[in-house]
C-alpha cells in the first residue's frame, strides 16, 4: 500500500481530495478521503489513480533561487493575481454584501437596494415586501433570489402568482436576472409523472425553479405531495389573495400556508395587504413567522417592523428633500348620451336583467356573469355590444349556447381566477353565449330581442363617447404637438372599434398598439418606439396595464371606460406614475351620464382620491376595496331594479366601515409607510461602495477575464466601444464554437443595447474561467518586486470561514498576512497591498530569495500566530451579532408559547369544569391536551433551530497560496 498520512491532499482520480485514513481488508488496500464537491469515499486503490497533489512551495529549493523570478513558471507573479482574484470571486457572496448590483441587468433605484438589503441582513430572508404599486416588488424579489442564489441557498425555488401574471414572471425574471421559470402547468404534471413515475413526488426535486399559478396549485391532488416538498425560496405575489378571511380559510390560503411552511426563505409581496378588517392582514404576518403572535394577543408595531417592509410614493424623496413622485390629478370627462343611445341603453339593460333574473331562478350562476359581461360591455363601446350581441345572437340561433359544460379557461373565470388576456378574451366569449330557457318559445323570444338589439345598435354609427375622445385628442396634438398620450380600452372590441373610427385622422399612422395576441418581441418594439421614437399615442387593452414602463416619455392617460376593479385602473395609471416620472400625471376618464354604472364608478373614484389624500397611499385604498364584489352589487340593482344612488349608498357604507379600521391601524402606526430620504440614500450607497470593493467593478471583471482567458491560451479583443470578441481556449468553450461575444462588462451598455452578451461576476464564462483557475496547478506560489517593500517577506493569503450550528456559512474572507524576514512583523495591510500589487518585471537578488525560502517556516509561525487573534476578534463579534438576533426571536418564541399554552390550558380547565357537573367533555379535553403536546413540540423545535442559529463556529483557517515579496 502506498503510504499516505491523514490530512495529506492527493488528487483522486484527478480531483482534490484530502486523505481520512488508509486500511486493508485481506488482500484490499483501501483509501477514505473527502473529495472536494462529492463527500467522503472509501475507494479500493487498486480501482483509481492516486498521486501527491504538487506543493509547489514545499518543492522551492534554495539552489532554485537564483534561477526564479516574476515571471518564472514556478512562481508566476501573474498566475498568483489570477489565483487570488478567482479566490475572492469564489468567496465574495459569503460577506453579506450585495451582490446582486452588478448582476443584474435592470435599473436599481437606492430605494430598493435598501429593501434588499434589509431582508438579507434578517436573520431568515423571510418577509413581506408592501411597496406601492410601481416601486418594483418584482426588481426586489429578483434582486433577493440572485443575492440567495450567490450563497447557494436558491437551489429549489417556487413562486406562486395569479395566472395572468406566469408569463410576466417569466419574462422579467429572465430578461432582467438571466433566471429561467419553468412554467408548472398541466403539460408540465403529466410530463414530469411520466418521467419519473406515479409514486414520485414531482414538486420536491433538486435544481427547480418553478413558476405557477395560485388556482392551478391549489387543486386537491397536489395537497398530499406538497406537504412533503420543501423548498429553499417561496415567492408568493398578490399575497393578499392568499389572505386567511372569515371562519373557513379559502383553498388558496390553506396551500400558501403549507408552501410558506415548507420553505427556508419566503417572500410575500403585496402593495394592498391590509383590506380594512386585520384579520387577512395578520395571517400573512403569521405565514412569515407562525411564532411571532400569540392568536388572542393584538399585533403590534414591533412585531410588524420585523416581518415587512412597506414604502408608498408619497414617502421616497431625493438628496434635494424633493419628492421623488410627483403628484397625480384624475379627472371625470361625463359624456352625455344621444336620445338613440339612452334608447339603446335602456333596452340592453331590460334584457339583461330579464335574463339574469331567469338564471337566479334556473340557478344558473354561469348565465348571470353572462350578463354581468354584457352590461359591462354596453358601458364600454357601442363596437363592443354590437359585437356581443352579434356573437350571442349567432351562438343562440346555432344552438351553441344551451350546452352546460364549459371549457377549463371558461370555469377558471367564473371562479374568479385572473387570466392573461388571451385566455381572459376566449372565456368572455364563451361565458357571454350561455344562456338558459324553460322553452323552446322563450328560446325564440330571446332571438327575437337579441335581433332587435342588434338592429338598434346598428342604427348608432358612432357612440357619443368615441366622438368625444377622438375631439379630445385632436384638440391636445394641435395644442401640444410634443405630448404622448397613452389610451387604455378593457375590450379588444372596443380597441378595435377606436381604431376603425380614427383610421382617416392626420395622426392615425401614429397610433400603436398593444393587446394580448401581441408577442413580448413585438411589444418590446413598441414600448421602445412609444418611448423614444416619433409615435405620440399608444392605445392598448388591459395587456399592458402590466410590464411596461412609460413613465420617461408620458405623462397623460385617457381611460376609454371605467374597468369595474379599481385595481385595474391603478395598474393602468403606474405605467404612468412611477419612479421616473417627473411631470404631473393627468388621467382623464370617460363615462357615460345618467347611467347607474357611471354614478356608482365616479363616486368610487372619488372616494379613493379622497381617502388616498388623508391616508396618503393609495394602495390601502385599493386593499379596502379587494374583496368588494363590486360587479355583485351593480347586478343586484339591476335584478332589483333599483337606483343607482341605493347601490351608491351601500357601497359607500362598506368602505367608510372599512376606512374607519384603516385609520385607527395607522394612528397605532402598524402599517405606516417608511420614508426614504437623504439619510436612507447615504446609508444604502454606504453597502454599494462596501459591496463593489468586495465583488470588484467592473474594470476589474475586465482584467479578470482577459488575463485569465490569454493565460490560458486564447485572446480577447477589443471590438467597439465598450465592446469585446474572444477567441476561447478549448477547456472554456460550451459547445464547437470558439468565438464569444459580442459581449461588454458594463452593465448601462448591456441594459442599452439588444443581442449583447453581459459578463458579470457571476456570468457563466466567469465562472468556467474562476473553476479552471483554481483547479490548475498554478498560482500556488507567486513572486513579486514591488516598489513600496522595503524588506523582503512572505504574504500568507488565508481563507478565513465561519459556519453556525445548522452548517450554514455565515461569513467567509480573505485575510493576506506579509510577514517581512527581518523583524516577523505580520501586517495585514501590507499584505493585502502585496497581494493586489503588480510586480515589476526584473531579477531579484538570489540571496533574498534564498534567505526568504530558508525561513518560510518561522515566517509562517508568525502570520499563524496573527491569524489566530483575527479568528477570535472576528468569532466574538459574529457571535455577538447571532446573539442578538436569535435572542430577540427566543424572546418572541417565549412569549407566544406561554400566551398559547395558558390559552390551551383555560380551554382545559373550563372543559374539566363541565365534566364535573356531569357533562361528558373526554374528547374535548383530550383533543386540547393534544393540542398542548404539539404546541409544546413545536415550540422546542424552533427553540433548538435558533440555539444552532445562535452558535458560532469557526473553520481552521487555510493558506490558499503566498507571494514573496521583495524589493526592487
Amino acid at each position: 500500500m502506498t503510504n499516505f498520512d491523514p490530512g495529506d491532499t492527493v488528487l483522486l482520480n484527478g480531483r482534490t481530495a484530502e486523505v481520512i485514513k488508509t486500511y486493508s481488508v485481506g488482500d484490499l488496500d483501501y483509501l477514505r478521503a473527502y473529495v472536494e464537491d462529492a463527500g467522503v469515499k472509501t475507494v479500493c486503490i487498486d480501482d483509481v489513480e492516486v498521486e501527491p497533489k504538487r506543493d509547489q512551495l514545499g518543492e522551492l529549493r534554495s539552489a532554485s533561487a537564483e534561477q526564479l523570478h516574476p515571471d518564472h513558471e514556478a512562481v508566476s507573479s501573474e498566475w498568483f493575481d489570477l489565483r487570488s482574484q478567482a479566490l475572492q470571486l469564489q468567496i465574495a457572496h459569503e460577506q453579506g454584501q450585495l451582490l446582486s448590483i452588478s448582476n443584474s441587468l435592470v435599473r436599481l433605484e437606492p430605494y430598493q437596494l435598501a429593501a434588499v438589503n434589509w431582508v438579507m441582513q434578517k436573520l431568515r430572508q423571510r418577509a413581506l415586501i408592501a411597496d406601492d404599486v410601481g416601486l418594483g416588488k418584482t426588481i426586489e424579489a429578483g434582486l433577493i433570489l440572485k443575492e440567495l442564489t450567490a450563497r447557494n441557498r436558491a437551489d429549489r425555488v417556487l413562486f406562486v402568482v395569479p395566472a395572468h401574471l406566469q408569463k410576466k414572471w417569466i419574462r422579467d425574471m429572465d430578461r432582467f436576472f438571466d433566471i429561467d421559470l419553468t412554467p408548472a402547468d398541466r403539460q408540465w404534471v403529466e410530463g414530469e409523472r411520466r418521467r419519473l413515475g406515479e409514486e414520485a413526488n414531482i414538486w420536491d426535486q433538486d435544481h427547480q425553479q418553478m413558476v405557477t399559478s395560485q388556482a392551478f396549485l391549489r387543486q386537491d391532488e397536489f395537497q398530499p405531495a406538497l406537504d412533503e416538498a420543501f423548498w429553499d425560496v417561496v415567492v408568493v405575489d398578490e399575497a393578499h389573495k392568499a389572505a386567511k378571511r372569515g371562519e373557513s380559510p379559502s383553498e388558496t390560503s390553506k396551500m400558501v400556508e403549507r408552501v410558506a411552511g415548507n420553505s427556508d426563505s419566503l417572500l410575500l409581496l403585496s402593495a394592498t395587504p391590509h383590506d380594512g378588517k386585520g384579520e387577512a392582514f395578520r395571517s400573512l404576518v403569521e405565514y412569515i413567522d407562525p411564532f411571532l403572535v400569540a392568536e388572542d394577543q393584538d399585533l403590534s408595531k414591533e412585531a410588524v417592523d420585523r416581518v415587512m417592509i412597506r414604502r408608498g410614493k408619497q414617502t421616497l424623496y431625493d438628496d434635494d428633500g424633493e419628492r421623488i413622485f410627483p403628484d397625480r390629478e384624475v379627472n371625470t370627462v361625463p359624456v352625455e348620451m344621444t336620445h338613440d343611445e339612452r334608447q339603446f341603453y335602456r333596452a340592453v339593460t331590460d334584457y339583461v336583467q330579464n335574463v339574469y333574473n331567469r338564471s337566479e331562478k334556473l340557478n344558473e350562476p354561469a348565465v348571470g356573469f353572462a350578463m354581468a359581461l354584457m352590461q359591462k360591455r354596453l358601458v364600454s363601446s357601442i363596437g363592443a355590444i354590437q359585437a356581443t350581441l352579434s356573437r350571442r345572437l349567432g351562438d343562440l340561433v346555432d344552438e351553441q349556447s344551451i350546452s352546460t359544460s364549459l371549457s377549463e379557461e371558461a370555469s377558471a373565470y367564473l371562479d374568479g381566477e385572473d387570466l392573461d388576456e388571451e385566455d381572459k378574451q376566449r372565456a368572455e366569449e364563451e361565458l357571454s353565449a350561455l344562456t338558459v330557457t324553460e322553452s323552446d318559445a322563450q328560446l325564440e323570444e330571446e332571438i327575437e330581442t337579441l335581433r332587435d338589439l342588434v338592429s338598434l345598435a346598428e342604427g348608432i354609427s358612432v357612440d357619443s363617447k368615441a366622438q368625444k375622445v377622438r375631439r379630445y385628442i385632436q384638440q391636445l396634438l394641435e395644442e401640444q404637438p410634443d405630448e404622448k398620450l397613452l389610451l387604455f380600452t378593457e375590450y379588444r372590441d372596443t380597441l378595435d372599434y377606436l381604431l376603425d373610427l380614427v383610421k382617416d385622422e392626420p395622426w392615425a399612422d401614429e397610433i400603436l398598439v398593444i393587446h394580448g395576441d401581441v408577442d413580448k418581441e413585438e411589444r418590446a418594439r413598441i414600448e421602445e418606439e412609444f418611448n423614444h421614437g416619433q409615435s405620440r399615442l399608444l392605445f392598448a387593452t388591459d395587456a399592458a396595464s402590466e410590464g411596461i414602463d412609460l413613465q420617461h416619455s408620458c405623462h397623460i392617460m385617457v381611460n376609454y371606460e371605467l374597468p369595474w376593479n379599481p385595481n385595474r385602473l391603478e395598474q393602468r395609471i403606474g405605467r404612468l406614475h412611477r419612479y421616473g416620472q417627473d411631470k404631473e400625471v393627468k388621467v382623464w376618464n370617460f363615462t357615460f351620464e345618467d347611467t347607474r354604472e357611471g354614478e356608482i364608478f365616479d363616486m368610487l373614484q372619488n372616494k379613493v382620491e379622497n381617502i388616498r389624500g388623508k391616508l396618503g397611499n393609495t394602495a390601502d385604498v385599493l386593499g379596502m376595496l379587494d374583496d368588494i364584489n363590486v360587479d355583485s352589487l351593480i347586478m343586484e340593482s339591476i335584478q332589483n331594479d333599483e337606483p343607482a344612488s341605493a347601490t351608491k349608498e351601500e357601497l359607500e357604507e362598506l368602505i367608510d366601515e372599512r376606512q374607519r379600521t384603516l385609520q385607527e391601524w395607522y394612528e397605532r402606526s402598524l402599517i405606516d409607510t417608511s420614508t426614504f430620504d437623504q439619510e436612507s440614500r447615504e446609508k444604502i450607497q454606504e453597502v454599494m461602495d462596501e459591496s463593489e470593493d468586495v465583488y470588484g467593478t467592473e474594470a476589474d471583471i475586465h482584467e479578470f477575464v482577459e488575463r485569465g482567458v490569454e493565460a490560458l491560451g486564447g485572446d480577447v479583443e477589443k471590438a467597439g466601444s465598450n465592446l469585446y470578441r474572444a477567441q476561447l481556449p478549448r477547456s472554456l468553450r460550451q459547445g464547437t464554437d470558439e468565438e464569444y461575444g459580442p459581449f461588454t462588462f458594463s452593465r448601462d451598455f448591456a441594459m442599452d443595447h439588444d443581442g449583447i452578451d453581459y459578463v458579470s461576476p457571476d456570468d457563466d464564462l466567469v465562472q468556467r474561467l474562476m473553476q479552471q483557475i483554481l483547479d490548475s496547478e498554478h498560482g500556488d506560489v507567486g513572486l513579486k518586486l514591488l516598489p513600496f517593500v522595503d524588506e523582503p517577506g512572505i504574504a500568507y493569503n488565508y481563507r478565513v470561514t465561519f459556519e453556525d450550528g445548522t452548517g450554514e456559512v455565515i461569513r467567509e474572507d480573505m485575510i493576506p498576512v506579509y510577514v517581512d524576514a527581518r523583524h516577523h512583523d505580520p501586517r495585514q495591510q501590507m499584505g493585502q497591498r502585496v497581494v493586489q500589487g503588480d510586480s515589476i518585471k526584473g531579477s531579484p537578488d538570489a540571496d533574498r530569495v534564498r534567505s526568504l525560502i530558508q525561513s518560510q517556516d518561522q515566517l509562517r509561525e508568525a502570520a499563524d500566530r496573527y491569524i489566530s487573534q483575527q479568528v477570535t476578534s472576528l468569532r466574538e463579534e459574529l457571535h455577538e451579532r447571532r446573539r442578538e438576533e436569535t435572542q430577540q426571536e427566543l424572546d418572541d418564541l417565549e412569549e407566544y408559547a406561554e400566551a398559547e399554552r395558558q390559552r390551551i390550558e383555560e380551554f382545559i380547565e373550563n372543559y374539566e369544569r363541565k365534566a364535573e357537573a356531569g357533562s361528558n367533555m373526554d374528547i374535548a379535553i383530550r383533543g386540547q391536551q393534544e393540542r398542548l403536546n404539539k404546541l409544546e413540540q413545536r415550540i422546542e423545535d424552533r427553540r433548538q433551530e435558533l440555539q444552532r442559529k445562535a452558535r458560532v463556529i469557526s473553520l481552521a483557517p487555510e493558506v490558499e497560496n503566498v507571494c514573496f515579496a521583495l524589493p526592487v
